[in-house]
């Protein structure tokens, strides 16, 4: 059998399809059915995929993304070419970016992939699939809106370095790449987040400040206010974007190019008409022409030196989809994330539930960084039978404990330092017998912690 004949009949993909009862489940499938279902496309071999906000969309079944079911998701991938195409010899390493991707054909989310040969450019020498991917269609949305925005701004402000730059939404991968590219071209930046785990990692890539949402919707009710953003880069839409708009300078330029946040937008005329605002909107998965994105590529290339190690990056097996598309759906996710579709997880667990001290209304537990992760590792806080509780890791918020789930994580790697604090506050509970050095064991109705160790090994 040939090599493409070969690589079909092993393929692996996650796979969205609609249950009997009607509901939307995801899972890890046989990939041959979907890539027969692609035409004759020519096959890539998908060495990594990055996760967007669409494509947890399409994980859920969300009807304006997932066209129709069954899916599989991912509207972008690097790897290899099986065969020739797009002027390309197989072989070649390529990136695959919109065209109906995950969208109204099978995805990245798999071993294999058929694009359509307008969907393929060069991979740069300098990006690894795994580096490619975690810009992705994030990193190309950027470079849009930046040239975008520089087209739409008056003379007089083009060029310019003055004022300050807002991105909202800036713990999510298309905001943090966003605050580092305007950095790099000496903006000044404040970076509009509410988690606070982000703080550091916004700074480490060029944040001048730190805003929260609240502080944005100041004087409510007022159609405009005083002005203080020379430009803006919107993730969120929705009311956040409206508070933005209303205190952009004379001139100013915005870009709208994300919805987490709703898709409603209540403003009025007079940041246009008073201060000559522009709005734009940028859409990356349909617009760019080929020889656009081949040419935006290199220029990705430039910009991972600065980032590649500040910008959180998750890596993810198949069987791994579901956790991080709800996790992103919930706004607890971080960063960037890749897929890995030939790898497996490896999984190690450190025991966190002995030696917890009480004070007040809080438990509490120290311990050190764990040994032996190596790069590219992820370290998760993981509850299992979790109960009612705020989390708190080395002074950073986490998501609450929920007790009606069967399992928390989040992942910490970040965070963790040499020496780290848990702390959980919760309503008082019953006590618990402490030993000789004031230590307890966590109480069952808080759950089961540890820390999760997980590797992701690409078989030869």
């Amino acid at each position: 059998m040939s090599e493409r004949g070969d690589a079909a009949s092993d393929g692996r993909c996650w796979l969205v399809d609609r249950r009997p009862d009607g509901s939307v489940a995801g899972g890890v499938s046989r990939h041959i059915e979907a890539l027969e279902a692609a035409g004759d496309g020519p096959l890539v071999r998908v060495e990594a995929a990055g996760f967007n906000y669409k494509d947890a969309l399409a994980c859920s079944g969300h009807p304006g993304v997932a066209k129709a079911l069954p899916l599989v998701p991912g509207i972008d991938a690097a790897g290899t070419l099986l065969e020739a195409a797009a002027g390309l010899p197989a072989g070649a390493p390529v990136v695959v970016t919109g065209n109906g991707l995950g969208e109204t054909r099978p995805g990245a989310f798999a071993t294999l992939l058929r694009p359509p040969a307008e969907a393929i450019v060069p991979r740069p020498p300098a990006l690894s699939a795994r580096a490619a991917m975690a810009l992705g269609t994030a990193g190309l949305t950027v470079l849009l809106t930046l040239d975008r925005l520089a087209q739409a701004a008056p003379p007089s402000h083009r060029g310019t370095r003055g004022g300050e730059w807002l991105v909202t939404g800036a713990s999510g991968g298309v905001g943090m790449v966003a605050v580092a590219a305007l950095a790099a071209e000496g903006r000044t930046v404040v970076a509009c987040s509410r988690k606070p785990a982000a703080e550091p990692i916004l700074r480490a890539l060029g944040a001048a400040f730190i805003a929260h949402p609240d502080v944005l919707s100041g004087e409510p009710g007022k159609p405009l206010v005083r002005g203080r953003w020379a430009g803006v880069i919107d993730t969120v839409g929705g009311p956040l974007l409206a508070d933005a708009l209303r205190a952009v300078l004379p001139g100013g330029v915005v870009a709208a190019i994300g919805m987490a946040g709703g898709v409603d937008l209540a403003t009025t005329v007079y940041p246009f008409i008073l201060r000559g605002v522009t709005l734009c909107g940028i859409d990356a998965a349909t617009l760019p022409t080929q020889a656009e994105r081949a040419a935006l590529w290199p220029r990705l290339a430039e910009l991972w030196p600065r980032v590649q190690d500040r910008l959180p990056v998750t890596t993810l097996a198949l069987d791994e989809i579901g956790g991080w598309a709800a996790a992103l759906l919930r706004g607890e996710a971080l960063g960037r994330a890749v897929v890995l579709p030939a790898a497996r997880a490896e999984r190690h667990s450190i025991n966190l539930a002995g030696a917890w001290e009480r004070a007040g209304d809080a438990w509490r537990r120290s311990f050190g960084r764990p040994t032996g992760v190596e790069a590219g590792d992820a370290i998760r806080l993981v509850f299992t039978a979790p109960g009612h509780a705020s989390v708190t890791l080395n002074g950073v918020a986490l998501p609450a404990l929920r007790g009606d789930t069967p399992s928390w994580s989040h992942d910490v790697t970040t965070l963790l330092g040499e020496r780290n604090e848990i702390s959980l506050s919760t309503e008082a509970l019953p006590g618990a017998d402490m030993d000789a050095v004031g230590h307890v064991a966590l109480p069952n109705e808080l759950g089961r912690p540890a820390l999760e160790i997980v590797s992701h090994v690409v078989d030869p």
